[in-house]
């Protein structure tokens, strides 16, 4: 391996001498191929500093686990909840926010965004990725009160707004039909 690396450097060597045609020119060149290396070297520790590739894998990371997520099972589980949503009694439209919530917060986790909650997961969402978050975050808010406090009335139309919300942030990001 080594004897290969050492023929292999003579026969640039050779190459750059047999070009040039004389020492000055030869020194001008490996000149030259060292600036050259250095300079590859701090652009390289540049984009490391910079982070640059590192948020390229992270937005092509979380483009493809978006979009491999079983959109299949997604619809199948959003018609349960637009059932239940239809069928308008407490606990079928508590169950039907609540379960909408569930959906979203685990599409959040595949994504792998931080948190150990959802609330923690959303914290990393802006508009530019989900257009309603702020709607997302109040339904949220209100499944959150709905399941902490079972004496809490709710209303067809909060938990409409609240499912819609969901649905909304799906279908924008092609997760359901």
């Amino acid at each position: 391996m080594i004897d290969q690396i050492i023929s292999t450097l003579n026969y640039f060597s050779s190459y750059i001498v047999w070009m040039g045609g004389t020492p000055a020119i030869y020194n001008l060149k490996w000149f030259g191929g060292i600036l050259s290396l250095i300079f590859i070297g701090l652009i390289t520790l540049l984009v490391i500093k910079l982070q640059i590739i590192d948020g390229w894998f992270k937005t092509a990371g979380s483009f493809l686990l978006t979009h491999t997520f079983p959109k299949r099972h997604i619809n199948k589980s959003w018609q349960k909840i637009l059932a239940r949503l239809g069928k308008n009694d407490e606990a079928n439209l508590r169950l039907a926010l609540i379960e909408a919530d569930n959906i979203f917060d685990d599409l959040l986790k595949q994504m792998r965004l931080p948190g150990e909650s959802m609330a923690d997961r959303l914290k990393y969402i802006d508009s530019s990725q989900v257009s309603n978050i702020d709607e997302i975050w109040r339904a949220h808010k209100i499944r959150n009160v709905i399941v902490h406090n079972s004496d809490y009335p709710i209303t067809k139309n909060e938990m409409e707004f609240g499912v819609g919300a969901y649905q909304k942030a799906l279908k924008e990001l092609e997760l359901i039909d």
